[in-house]
C-alpha cells in the first residue's frame, strides 16, 4: 500500500545527466588513506556526543525502578500501577519525542542546549526527590514527580543523536559515527541495570532507592558538564 501511494505522490527524478556523472566520478575516485571507521574513531567530537548519549541512557535505565519505588514508599495499589504504566510507557513516550524536537528546533535551535537544560533539571529534581520524607507526602505527589522526570528523559532520548550534526561530523563518515554513538550510547543497557539492582540488593528499603536516585543525579550532572563543553566546541567551530 505504501509503495503504491509513494508511486503516485513522489515526483519523478529530474536530475541532469551531468550531476549523475559527477556523482559517479566522485564514487570512483580514490578513497582517503584512512578508512571511514578509523577516521570516525579519531574524531573527538563523535566521542563527545557518544558519551553524552551514554549519560542520557544511564539515567534512562534508572526509570525502570520508579514503579517498585512507588510500591515500596507509598504502597502503590495494583490499579494505579496499571494507570501509571500506561501514562509512562505510552503517553509520555509518544509526547516526549515531538515536544523535545519542537523545543529543540523552534525555541532553542540546538539539541545540545536542550540536553544541557534537561540534564540540570533532571539532576535537581532527582537530588531533591531522594531527600524527601516520602512517608509524609502523598502518593499523587510521588507519581507526579517521577512522571515529570520520565517526561524529560524521554524527550532527551528523542534528540540525543542530533548533536552529531551540530559538531560538524563529516557527511561521508556519518554511518560510522552513528555506529560508534549507538555502541557507546546504549552501552549502559548492558550493565546499569545490574548496578542499580546491586544497590537495591545491598541497601534495603528506601535507602537503596535514594542511592539509585543520587547515582542517576550524578550521571545527569556529568551530562550537563559534558553538554556545556560540547556547546563550547560548537562555538569554537563557528568562530573558526
Amino acid at each position: 500500500m505504501i509503495a503504491i501511494i509513494a508511486f503516485f505522490l513522489l515526483e519523478p527524478d529530474t536530475a541532469d545527466q551531468g550531476a549523475v556523472e559527477e556523482t559517479a566520478r566522485k564514487a570512483e575516485a580514490p578513497k582517503e588513506k584512512d578508512g571511514t571507521i578509523l577516521r570516525a574513531l579519531k574524531n573527538k567530537n563523535i566521542w563527545l556526543v557518544s558519551l553524552n548519549v551514554f549519560f542520557v541512557y544511564s539515567v534512562y535505565c534508572g526509570l525502570t525502578y520508579f514503579i517498585p519505588f512507588l510500591q515500596a514508599a507509598y504502597a502503590l495499589p495494583a490499579t494505579l500501577v496499571g494507570v501509571y504504566g500506561i501514562i509512562n510507557q505510552y503517553g509520555l513516550k509518544m509526547l516526549g519525542g515531538p515536544v523535545g524536537g519542537f523545543i529543540t528546533d523552534k525555541v532553542l535551535h540546538s539539541a545540545t542546549r536542550y540536553l544541557r537544560i534537561c540534564f540540570v533539571i533532571v539532576a535537581g529534581i532527582l537530588a531533591v526527590f531522594a531527600c524527601l520524607p516520602h512517608q509524609a507526602i502523598g502518593i499523587m505527589m510521588g507519581m507526579a514527580v517521577t512522571l515529570t522526570i520520565s517526561a524529560f528523559v524521554f524527550s532527551m532520548r528523542a534528540i540525543f543523536f542530533a548533536p552529531m550534526d551540530e559538531v560538524k561530523v563529516p557527511r561521508d563518515i556519518t554511518g560510522s559515527a552513528m555506529s560508534i554513538g549507538s555502541f557507546v550510547g546504549y552501552l549502559p543497557g548492558a550493565f546499569m541495570y545490574a548496578v542499580y539492582g546491586a544497590i537495591l540488593d545491598n541497601f534495603e528499603g528506601l535507602s537503596g532507592y535514594r542511592i539509585v536516585f543520587i547515582v542517576m543525579a550524578v550521571f545527569a550532572v556529568i551530562g550537563f558538564l559534558l553538554s556545556s563543553y560540547i556547546l563550547r566546541v560548537i562555538r569554537m567551530q563557528k568562530v573558526e
